[in-house]
Formats: C-alpha cells, sequence, structure tokens
C-alpha cells in the first residue's frame, strides 16, 4: 500500500520505536540516509544501520537484526521484490519502502498494510488489483453438479479462468518488461524534512546531490530532473545556514560547465574525462586529439594554462570558461555543454558541485582497495558540509583516477575495436588482467564506461562486462542514452539466464546487473542475442 501522508503515516508512526534502517550502496541512497540520520537525531529515534548491496545480504542483514524489532525503513532496496515473501516477517513488523527503482512489486502495491511504499510515482501503471488477483476459492466450492449441464459449466469455468491468466501474463508482461528509475529517494525525504519543519542547509545538499547523480547517470530524462528538484528550488532560501547558525554555508543554482571536479583538476584533464563531452571528442582517434586542441583553440585557452591546475589559472579565462566553452561547443557541434547546477558555497573552501560531490561519493562506494562498508560511512562523511572534509577529498582523488581509468578503457576499446555487433546491442568484455579492470568492477563505473561507449559509438543499447574474480564476472546493460531512460535488459537478462540455463544471479537490486560464470558468458550472450533478435 502507499502513504498517503508522509508526516503522520510514515514519519510519526516512527517516533518512540527503534527502526532498522537497511541503505543500498548508491549515492541516492546514501543521501537519502544522510537525510533521515538528520531526522531520527533530531527527534531522538534510534536506529540500526545496514548498509546491504543486493538481495541476498537484505535477507541476511534482516534476519540478523530483526529482534525486537517492528519498523524497518528500506532505502532503495526491496520495493521491486515480494518483501514478505523473501523475508517472512511476523505479522506485526511493519515496512516501510522508499526505493526509486522501478517497477514495483504488486504484492507490494497491494499489501494489506505490512509494505508501505512512502511515495507513489505517478509515472507507474500498475495493473488493477483484480485484473492480476482472483480468488477461486469460492468457484470451488460450488459444485454445478452432474450431467451435461454441469460438465458445460466446468468447461466454461476453465476456458473463462484461461483467457483471465491470458490477460493478466499480458498486463504483468507489459508493466515488468521495462525497468527504470524514479523520483530520487533523497528528494522525497527531503519533502518530509519539509512537513517536519527539519529542513536545513544539510537536507538540502544532500537532496541536489542525488538528483545530480540521477542527471548524471542518464537515469532519468531532463524533464523528470527538473520536476523532481521543484521542492529543492523554493527550499534554497531556508538553507542559508548551517547548524551552529551561522552564516556561513550557502547552496546556489547557477549554470555550470558538465565537466567532473574541473575545480580540483586541469581544464584539459576535466575535458578528456568528462563522460558527457570525452565521448563526442572521440579521444580515441588522432582527430579526436585534434579536435579537443581544437576545441581548447576556440575558447582562447593556451595548451600551457588548460594544462596547469584550475586554481593556478588565469583568473580572466576562469571567469570566462562557461561562456567560452558554450559558443566553442556550438561550433563544433557538441552537445550538453553547460547545465544548470547547484553549487554549495562555503566560507574559506573552494565552491563545491553537486555533480563534483556524486563522483566523489560514487568512489568512495566503489574504491579500489577500501572495503566497501568502510566505503559506505566515508561516502555519509563526504556529504558533510565542513570546508575540511578529508572523505570528500579522497573521493575527488579516487573518482579522478576512476574517470582516467574509464577514460583508457573505452578509448583502447573503440582504438581496438573490440565493441561487437549483437543484433540490436552492442557489446564489450573487459578482460581478467586489462589493467583498469580493477576500477570498472562495480556497477557505478562500469555503468559510466558503458554509457561512455554508448555515446561514442552510436545510438544502440550496450551491453558491459567485467571480471570480479577468477570465476566470475559482473554484466550490466545500458539503454540508448539519447532516448527515455527505460531499461529492457532486466526483463532480458531473467529470459535468457532462463533459456540459455547459464547459472545467471540476479542478486542486484538492479536487474539490469546480474553477475555469471565467466566460462559461461559467451554462451549467455548468445542466447540473450537470439532473444532480443526475435523482439
Amino acid at each position: 500500500m502507499f502513504v498517503e501522508d508522509l508526516k503522520n503515516d510514515f514519519y510519526n508512526v516512527l517516533l518512540g520505536n527503534r527502526v532498522l534502517l537497511l541503505v543500498h550502496y548508491d549515492v541516492d541512497a546514501i543521501c537519502t540516509c544522510k537525510i533521515l540520520q538528520g531526522l531520527f537525531k533530531c527527534d531522538n529515534i534510534s536506529y540500526t544501520l545496514v548498509p546491504v548491496g543486493g538481495i541476498a545480504e537484505l535477507k541476511q542483514a534482516y534476519l540478523e537484526n530483526n529482534e525486537e524489532i517492528k519498523y524497518v525503513c528500506l532505502v532503495n532496496c526491496g520495493g521491486t521484490i515480494d518483501l514478505v515473501d523473501i523475508l517472512q516477517p511476523e505479522e506485526d513488523v511493519v515496512f516501510f519502502v522508499l526505493d526509486c527503482h522501478k517497477p514495483t512489486d504488486v504484492c507490494n502495491v497491494y499489501s494489506d498494510g505490512q509494505v508501505r511504499l512512502v511515495y507513489k510515482d505517478e509515472e507507474e501503471k500498475i495493473p488493477n488489483f483484480d485484473d492480476i488477483f482472483r480468488d477461486d476459492e469460492d468457484e470451488e466450492e460450488e459444485d454445478p453438479g452432474g450431467g451435461r449441464e454441469g460438465l458445460e459449466a466446468r468447461v466454461e469455468r476453465r476456458r473463462a479462468r484461461r483467457a483471465w491468466e491470458e490477460r493478466r501474463d499480458t498486463l504483468m508482461f507489459n508493466y515488468t518488461q521495462f525497468s527504470y528509475y524514479g523520483k530520487p529517494s533523497a528528494l522525497v525525504a527531503l519533502e518530509l524534512s519539509w512537513r517536519v519543519s527539519r529542513l536545513g542547509a544539510r537536507e538540502a545538499w544532500a537532496g541536489a546531490v542525488a538528483g545530480a547523480a540521477h542527471e548524471a547517470w542518464g537515469l532519468r530524462g531532463a524533464a523528470a530532473c527538473l520536476l523532481d528538484a521543484a521542492l529543492l528550488t523554493r527550499a534554497r532560501s531556508r538553507t542559508t545556514d548551517n547548524d551552529d547558525g551561522h552564516q556561513s554555508v550557502e547552496l546556489v543554482l547557477e549554470k555550470d560547465a558538465p565537466l567532473p571536479l574541473y575545480r580540483w583538476w586541469s581544464l584539459e584533464s576535466a575535458l578528456k574525462h568528462s563522460p558527457s563531452i570525452g565521448p563526442f571528442l572521440k579521444l580515441h582517434s588522432l582527430a579526436g586529439v585534434s579536435r579537443l586542441r581544437q576545441l581548447l583553440a576556440d575558447m582562447g585557452f593556451p595548451l600551457q594554462q588548460a594544462r596547469q591546475a584550475y586554481r593556478s589559472m588565469d583568473v580572466e579565462l576562469r571567469r570566462g570558461l562557461l561562456e567560452a566553452l558554450e559558443t566553442a561547443g556550438a561550433r563544433l557541434g557538441l552537445r550538453d555543454v553547460s547545465r544548470t547546477a547547484y553549487i554549495l558555497r562555503r566560507a574559506h573552501a573552494p565552491p563545491l558541485s553537486a555533480l563534483d560531490a556524486v563522483y566523489a561519493t560514487a568512489a568512495l562506494l566503489e574504491h579500489e582497495t577500501i572495503p566497501r562498508s568502510e566505503g559506505f560511512q566515508l561516502a555519509l562523511s563526504a556529504l558533510d558540509l565542513e570546508s575540511e572534509n578529508e572523505s570528500l577529498r579522497l573521493g575527488i582523488q579516487s573518482a579522478q583516477r576512476s574517470l582516467e581509468a574509464v577514460a583508457r578503457l573505452v578509448n583502447a576499446t573503440l582504438s581496438a575495436r573490440a565493441l561487437h555487433l549483437a543484433g540490436p546491442f552492442t557489446y564489450f568484455i573487459i578482460h581478467e588482467g586489462t589493467p583498469e579492470a580493477a576500477w570498472v568492477c562495480g556497477p557505478v563505473w562500469l555503468g559510466v564506461a558503458a554509457r561512455w561507449a554508448a555515446d561514442a559509438a552510436g545510438a544502440r543499447a550496450l551491453v558491459a562486462s567485467a571480471p570480479l574474480d577468477n570465476q566470475r564476472c559482473i554484466m550490466l546493460g545500458v539503454p540508448p542514452r539519447r532516448q527515455e531512460p527505460a531499461n529492457l535488459f532486466g526483463a532480458a537478462f531473467s529470459q535468457a539466464a532462463a533459456k540459455s540455463g547459464v547459472s545467471v544471479s540476479l542478486d542486484h537490486v538492479d536487474s539490469s546487473v546480474v553477475t555469471l560464470p565467466t566460462a559461461q558468458r559467451a554462451q549467455f550472450l548468445d542466447a540473450l542475442t537470439a532473444l532480443l533478435a526475435d523482439t
């Protein structure tokens, strides 16, 4: 069932109770957790926080922490699976689900109250209850009797049931064939903080980062991202103070260059490693290098200036960066060379864009050496507003290395013509022993590499795979970026696994991400190609 009133039907229910908070490893979930932690601290709500990476970890976390717990809050996990069936909870346990992964499982939607969905996305076309659930107990109890009339009644009843089952299967197929992302969970939590009069700079900043993550990863269309951030835009006037009451933090909305970490990098490095501009420069070719230098020349930036740290550049060049990039980008036919972005301005600290915080947080979650549970805590700390934030600095450094690895990997793949065409989609495989494999073995950075390659190669959907260890690999699929961000690979992976007999793990909360034995990857790709070629 859906929660109608965020304050009374969700937050007020938690007051005075201990809460089990299960949070997925992604940027939006981290931002949502940050907002909820602030609310819980204000109202003395005790909670147990457990990060989870998949359905198996979700089940284990619940089993290990459900003692004397009556309220469970799930962030970006649990919405797409039948929670009651998988977790087998006691009847008095209530699950509050705040999950941007869609479509929502219909058993959660029509739960009698044990599963409560905190937000209803108007984009979801949920089938009616009577069209997908049917109670045949009364029919079985009614005996049509013997004779010809009774036989005809039974035959007619079976025919009607088969027709109803066919309609239900068609409805469920149409409902579940595409996976997609709804409104960022952090922006729903931000609305809750507004309603309970707890909205401050920390909450607004977390919401801005979550919205920027959905836009940067291409999870939501541009119009949807704009509508999602409507409350954040209205609330900025109330987010200029930090907790000690000093006017030292301000969240502003302004045009900015879509260059990741350029304030912490050189301009040339930011252009070369930008997932939104790099693909169109086609740096895997000699012409791409010339195109980059032509872009800098058209902008009026000498190579000496472009290659030094941004903070050391000439002040006039820094001030005219955005205008120069827009003018030169239009001349070269580059798209998305500027965008409206949230910038955090703090005393005695350089401006921090929400996009930079997205990459820093993602890098901590999928750090090359830091354990994932530790990276989760560092990612939470990176969202703090303090000007001296060691976690943020660590995340920025890791994000720079990860973006460099992604750029090298994609450029090497394209230059070696290792991007293969398989019917309606293309794919590339990162083999074990590849130097960049350690950086892109998680869904975030592998997804960045996949979208980069898809943009550079054309408008086709793309599948990418990377090794996890000596025996297993990860595989994910991304839709064409310039189209609606509905992803058909979730359902396709499931069907291909069933037809091929490959032991594919569908444990990830995003159905378009799977793991499978490396030895069976070719067999699985053949089955996927045959399946999608028939659709």
